[in-house]
């Protein structure tokens, strides 16, 4: 085939879609929002297993990641770990580099901005580990002086406004910092996002100190670089032996070390960084996690919407060259070989796709950033050279796949039949293929239809689920520093002076979750792991929480670092085996890693939720301290008036720290159920992406049916058939077809459904309602989409069809 030919072939087939433009606009356009979907969903996936690819030599590269034999901590692997494990891996003797990380929050000031940087800090390994791209300045020296940072590029224009920011300076409360050094930004696929890098033992978070010869704190992560001939057994069992010799298992917890049968406390493994973000062992529900079985599965729904898409036009291209059969017959009599009438309507397939492909990318390049914000996901490679090339050349392949069979319909027509206007009609085969592909088409829309019911009910039902407490009248607000400032107390005491203020209370961190953990034993009992909070006495009054027996703490009776006494919730009575929450009161419970250390249970609380709804209640303690920095405010007037009250306040006791109000109730969605929200609205827009697809291709498919049948109509009718015959004929192909459909694709949708559930302890009571709603909204689409048509078959007149 030469190129001249080709490019006729394309000519012809440019000239046939400028003379039906509806039919064209129709096609086009309905394959062009299936590939704009199939690009967005697959460009997110194949955003999220490309994560880290910028680190050098990654294959070498690995996170050391641990897992806790403790039930109160959970059952798995993390990437958080102790600190000393980077000095014990150093110590193995073994060729590697080694660096923890540290993320931390950075309040600071440059001129008139205030804002917050996301900080790693880091070992000097950092550098040969991950080798960032230096733009200016001196990296070393910004991770080698404690007063000293190194910004991306858009943290220093964020902060100053442009990038050649070397030599200046950041102000947050406790003393002056120098920029010395700017870094190329993190790309948007990487586990290790920061706006600025700074040396671990530096002053930007002085805490740190107290997490780095302590095993069992969890400050970070550590990262080995295995050079070659490096050991990762040895490597293991070096910070094994670290654990093993550490007060922490030799005192803190050999009881609990003694219990485990030859276990350790704390099992350690590599894992590669390039797993990282998709890995399935870790149960880190942050951004820079991802879920491995919900990205195959969009790539699942990505491929069906083209499919859908792909369906229509073969349909379409099919009923089309059922209608140009005269002139392919005239083609075949006046010469044209088989070869060149298949290459003419190949190249007129693949013309649409081309055409339907670009006009894809443009609709995917215009709604990115709606798709991004949805997801919650920064792309900088979507629209690379090579995913423009990679969309094209698919096009290319899904012209050739989609016209394989038009041409074939097209290459059985016989130019005599044709011709003398007997070989009008659809063959057997081809109408059974129609009816499959219409079948497949209400199979995929059914199936996502009732996954996504499933799914957005079960995230309603989760996410409205009682907290033990009611948030609608709770602001919430982290603070930099905590109540031994006394700014923050300052702040506090005006705070609870606004109009509309009703209490205020402190904690170690926000109610609705803590990884804090501690270990506890009743007089005579087991030693027990458990949740704690570190709270203020007007916590449970904030909280509007009721004493299951006993007394709460109250500013009253108690007052800060009280440690004589304490509160205990429900679960934790049950769990160190009082008979009830009020046999507990009075009891004394103290710490195993002091045997001077005790308290009395003065209170005991119900239980609230301090995890999502994949997890039960918690056993918890709650303790007297000041070490507390999370405020919690609870409003007796209007939430949004104290809200800008507050805000307004903030500056002139933090002047260099941003503030951030939060009510209770929406944090509490976006800490555990916004990657399901998120997974719902991508399923709800596929889904109705889908079934407005589906009705599409109906509406065309029944306005053939009838012109198909038109012919037994009229006959029918002259026999005596009336109008609700007529109709019930039109209506019942396709009511077999979505019978079709359904057998097909809903056991499918339930198993997905099944698979959503398993992971969450208290699940909505869903049933079987999502599948029957999922296909009466079928049969909807389907009587909504033939409707029209069925009138006009309805309302054919004998005379006008018989003379025709």
């Amino acid at each position: 085939m030469t190129m001249k030919t080709s490019l006729r072939d394309f000519r012809i087939g440019w000239r046939l879609l400028v003379k039906e433009p509806a039919y064209s606009a129709v096609v086009v356009f309905g394959l062009a929002v299936g590939i704009a979907v199939c690009f967005l969903l697959l460009g997110f996936v194949r955003h999220s297993f490309s994560y880290d690819e910028n680190v050098p030599e990654r294959e070498r590269v690995m996170r050391l990641m641990q897992h806790w034999n403790v039930e109160a901590i959970g059952t798995g692997w993390s990437d958080g770990v102790s600190l000393p494990a980077r000095d014990a891996a150093l110590a193995s003797g073994q060729p590697l580099l080694a660096s923890a990380v540290s993320g931390v929050s950075f309040d600071v000031r440059a001129g008139d901005i205030v804002g917050t940087l996301g900080v790693a800090l880091v070992d000097p390994d950092f550098e040969k580990i991950f080798a960032p791209k230096v733009l200016a300045g001196d990296l070393h020296a910004a991770l080698t002086r404690p007063d000293a940072v190194a910004l991306t590029r858009d943290a220093a224009i964020k902060m100053f406004g442009r990038a050649d920011v070397v030599g200046k300076t950041l102000q947050n409360d406790r003393q002056t910092y120098l920029v010395a050094a700017v870094v190329a930004d993190q790309p948007a696929a990487t586990t290790l996002p920061y706006e600025a890098l700074a040396g671990s033992g530096g002053t930007v978070w002085p805490s740190i100190k107290n997490f780095r010869n302590t095993w069992g704190g969890t400050a970070g992560r550590v990262y080995l670089k295995l050079l070659p001939d490096a050991d990762p057994q040895a490597v293991l069992e070096a910070v094994r032996r670290g654990l093993r010799a550490s007060s922490l298992v030799q005192r803190d917890y050999a009881e609990q070390v003694a219990a485990l049968g030859g276990r350790d406390l704390i099992e350690y493994k590599l894992g590669p960084i390039a797993d990282a973000y998709l890995d399935p062992d870790t149960t880190d529900h942050s951004p820079i996690h991802g879920e491995r079985q919900a990205m195959l599965g969009l790539a699942v729904v990505a491929l069906l919407i083209l499919l859908l898409a792909a369906t229509n036009y073969v349909n379409l291209a099919t009923i089309r060259t059922l209608a140009r059969q005269r002139e392919i017959a005239m083609r075949k009599v006046l010469g044209a070989s088989a070869p060149a009438v298949a290459r003419q309507f190949l190249a007129e397939s693949v013309l649409v796709c081309l055409i339907a492909t670009v006009l894809g990318l443009l609709l995917a390049w215009l709604v990115l950033p709606l798709f991004a914000d949805l997801v919650q996901r920064r792309f900088d490679t979507m629209f690379s050279p090579g995913a423009i090339a990679g969309a094209l050349a698919f096009g290319v392949l899904l012209g050739v796949a989609a016209g394989a069979w038009p041409t074939w319909s097209a290459l059985r027509v016989r130019a005599s039949a044709a011709l003398a206007g007997r070989n009008g009609t659809e063959t057997a085969r081809g109408l059974w293929l129609r009816r499959s592909l219409t079948a497949l088409q209400f199979a995929v829309a059914m199936g996502l239809t009732g996954t996504t019911l499933a799914v957005a009910w079960q995230t309603h039902y989760a996410s409205t689920l009682s907290p033990g407490f009611d948030p609608r009248p709770l602001l919430t607000l982290p603070a930099g520093n905590d109540m031994r400032d006394p700014r923050l107390r300052a702040f506090r005491d005006e705070v609870l002076r606004l109009p509309g203020v009703a209490n205020v209370a402190e904690s170690s961190t926000p109610v609705t979750f803590t990884n804090a953990y501690t270990t506890l034993r009743r007089e005579g009992g087991q030693a027990t792991d458990v949740n704690q909070y570190s709270v203020s006495p007007e916590f449970f009054d904030v909280y509007g929480l009721k004493p299951v027996a006993g007394r709460l703490y109250s500013a009253a009776l108690d007052r800060m670092n009280q440690t004589d006494r304490v509160v205990i919730n429900a679960s934790a009575a049950r769990k160190f085996g009082f008979a009830s929450p009020h046999d507990a009161v009075g009891k004394v419970i103290q710490g195993t890693d002091n045997e001077d250390r005790q308290m009395q249970v003065v209170g005991v609380a119900p239980d609230i939720r301090h995890r999502s709804a994949r997890e039960g209640a918690q056993p918890s303690v709650f303790y007297l301290r000041d070490r507390v920095r999370i405020l919690t405010i609870r409003c007796s007037g209007d939430p949004v008036a104290v809200k800008h009250a507050i805000e307004e306040i903030w500056p002139r006791h933090f002047p260099n720290e941003p503030v951030s109000v939060v009510h209770m109730d929406s944090f509490i969605v976006e800490e555990f159920y916004a990657d399901d929200l998120r997974l719902a609205k991508l399923l709800a827009a596929s889904s109705v992406i889908a079934m407005a697809i589906a009705a599409f291709g109906i509406y065309v498919l029944a306005a053939y049916s009838v012109q198909r049948r038109e012919r037994e109509i009229v006959l029918r009718k002259l026999y005596g058939a009336n109008g609700m015959a007529v109709g019930g004929l039109v209506l019942r192909e396709f009511a077999l077809l979505v019978g079709a459909g359904a057998v097909a694709g809903l056991p499918f949708a339930w198993v997905a459904m099944q698979r959503y559930l398993a992971s969450f302890a208290e699940r909505a009571p869903i049933g079987a309602w999502t599948i029957v709603a999922a296909l009466l909204l079928a049969c909807a689409v389907t009587l909504g989409s033939t409707l029209r048509h069925t009138l006009a078959a309805v309302r054919i007149r004998p005379a006008l069809a018989l003379r025709e």
